[in-house]
């Protein structure tokens, strides 16, 4: 017992340590995830005002007249100017280019020569801003090569000019955008002492990485792809302790992704001196309750122990045992609790015994009262008066009703039969009275087929249908009739003998009903016999219910399960 204490004390102070743990854990990250959202938002939306600036500026130089006519082969000199102007205002711009379909180009500084080696026409940027028809294109960072002798690391922002009188497109709008911008409000940013920023486009390309140049030389990966395919905004990746946690924004005008990275390990500065506060805790608490499992145990032994042996003694068979606990706690209940268990189980046997007596003397009963000498014999005087009467196919019937009788009532020894078998008995009985008593008598049978498949105990119509002729139709002037129905009732079945004869006083019923008799004359196997046998076999809930009325007739209902297999015992 104070093993079994220990443990489950073990596993409840483990849990709660991990329990604990975790929660502090659990607690850190969420408080990271919140304020790197909020980093990762306001750089998403710091750069995104920056991209509106140039979209702003752009449009611009779109609407500009100059820009305009130099597109329609006017001068160039002063849409030069307008875009000096611009470019002189915003020391973030490295270029600003406007070219015509003619293959004019004009930019913000005199002197600035375009790379003969290059065709702009033949550039990412130009083509997808030709595509975009007249909407701004952002590109991912690149190196741009077009003016001669300056490779400058770049965003480009480009879209085409349409002509403001026909509109159609008339040229193209190039802004080449400092990476540095972009670099410095990233780089700005601190997440811990590892955490850090990067930005990836739609199709996964890396616009901004504070570790860039190995990102590209294959050194160093990321998890791009549940960066663009995840449907939440924050993942976790790798281990417990070096794994990273991801939080992610996205940029509604570029459609590029802001990506906060966090380190697991860093979330919980002193993560060792927690985890080790917890185990010592956990063993102080390990070590009282070990302490006061061995003293609870040995309180509640001895009195177990006294238990034990007092059901030893039940398993040898001695039920006249009774413990004696004084204790008011559980086991001192239990102690109680054992010894009304013992008395209620000599309280079974005894009825059990009473009960088995009582099955075995109706089995007897019932074979030895199967056949009444009195009907056998009145029977038989008027098959003998029939034959002297030379009525031979009465004789007939009779004798085969007799015979199909008999034949049932033995039923191979069975007690357990079926409906349709009980009413094909008690068929056979009413057709041999039907003969003998001609006009004072007559029957009817009703009973739905669906239940004649049920199992019941044999012999329990007969009976019914027997007192019912001779203490109600016999006695009655005018002629009588029995009439036997059945069918379901709720979860059950009944079956009801009804005779329309004298009837029975309230007295005469009411000590019928609840004490069912035998018939004084000994008649079948009689009403008490046939209730106690059905109660014998189904249960206290099932056997005869009585209704009957002076000059009106009885009826006797018949209640029984519904079941289609019976283990006989």
């Amino acid at each position: 017992m104070a093993i079994a204490f220990s443990l489950l004390s073990v596993s409840m102070i483990v849990s709660t340590v991990m329990l604990s743990f975790a929660l502090t854990d659990e607690v850190a990250r969420m408080s990271s995830r919140r304020y790197t959202k909020q980093l990762i938002d306001q750089v998403a939306a710091n750069i995104e005002s920056y991209i509106d600036y140039m979209e702003s500026v752009s449009a611009f130089v779109d609407s500009n007249p100059d820009v305009q006519e130099f597109l329609r082969g006017g001068d160039a000199r002063r849409a030069s100017d307008i875009l000096g102007t611009i470019v002189r205002s915003r020391n973030d711009v490295s270029l600003l280019a406007v070219f015509d379909y003619g293959g004019r180009a004009v930019t913000h500084q005199d002197g600035l020569l375009f790379n003969p080696a290059i065709d702009p026409r033949k550039a990412a940027w130009y083509a997808a801003a030709r595509t975009a028809a007249g909407k701004p294109v952002i590109s991912t960072p690149h190196v741009q090569n077009a003016i001669k002798g300056r490779y400058r690391w770049v965003i480009t922002l480009s879209r085409e000019i349409r002509d403001a009188r026909t509109g159609a497109g008339a040229g193209i709008l190039l802004v080449d955008l400092k990476f540095d911008v972009i670099s410095q409000i990233c780089g700005s940013v601190a997440l811990g002492k590892r955490g850090y920023l990067f930005i990836v486009d739609r199709e996964g390309n890396i616009v901004y990485h504070p570790q860039q140049q190995l990102i590209y030389g294959g050194l160093k990966g990321e998890n791009i792809r549940n960066v663009l395919e995840g449907k939440g905004d924050y993942f976790a990746a790798g281990g417990a302790d070096d794994g990273k946690l991801y939080s992610v924004a996205d940029m509604r005008s570029t459609g590029w992704k802001i990506v906060g990275v966090n380190f697991r390990g860093e979330l919980v500065e002193n993560r060792r001196e927690i985890r080790l506060t917890f185990t010592a805790w956990g063993l102080g608490f390990f070590a009282l309750t070990v302490l006061l499992s061995i003293m609870l145990s040995l309180r509640i032994s001895g009195p177990i122990k006294q238990l034990r042996k007092s059901m030893q003694a039940v398993e040898m068979g001695n039920f006249d045992i009774r413990v004696d606990i004084q204790s008011e706690d559980e086991i001192g209940e239990l102690g109680k609790d054992f010894n009304i268990m013992i008395a209620e189980i000599r309280a079974l046997i005894e009825q059990n015994n009473r009960q088995q007596e009582l099955k075995r003397k109706s089995e007897l009963k019932a074979l030895q009262m199967q056949i009444n000498p009195h009907f056998l014999y009145n029977t038989l005087d008027s098959i003998i008066w029939m034959a002297e009467g030379r009525k031979e196919q009465e004789v007939i019937t009779m004798v085969s009703a007799l015979a199909r009788l008999f034949r049932l009532s033995l039923g191979k020894g069975k007690e357990i039969i079926e409906i349709g078998s009980e009413i094909e008995h008690v068929g056979h009985y009413l057709t041999i009275q039907k003969m003998r008593y001609k006009d004072k008598l007559d029957y009817e049978i009703a009973v739905d087929a669906d239940i004649l498949r049920y199992k019941t105990v044999k012999i329990i119509l007969q009976p019914l249908v027997e007192n019912a002729i001779y203490h109600g139709i016999k006695n009655k002037s005018s002629p009588g009739k029995v009439t036997i129905r059945g069918g379901r009732k709720g979860q059950g079945i009944e079956l009801s003998v009804h005779d329309d004869g004298i009837g029975m006083s309230l007295e005469t019923l009411t000590r019928l009903s609840g004490e069912h008799h035998e018939s004084k004359t000994g008649s079948g196997l009689g009403v008490r016999n046939v209730d106690e046998r059905i109660k014998l076999y189904f249960g206290r809930e099932y056997g005869l219910d009585f209704e009957s009325a002076e000059d009106k007739g009885t009826t006797v209902y018949v209640r029984l399960p519904a079941l289609e297999d019976v283990e006989e015992q």
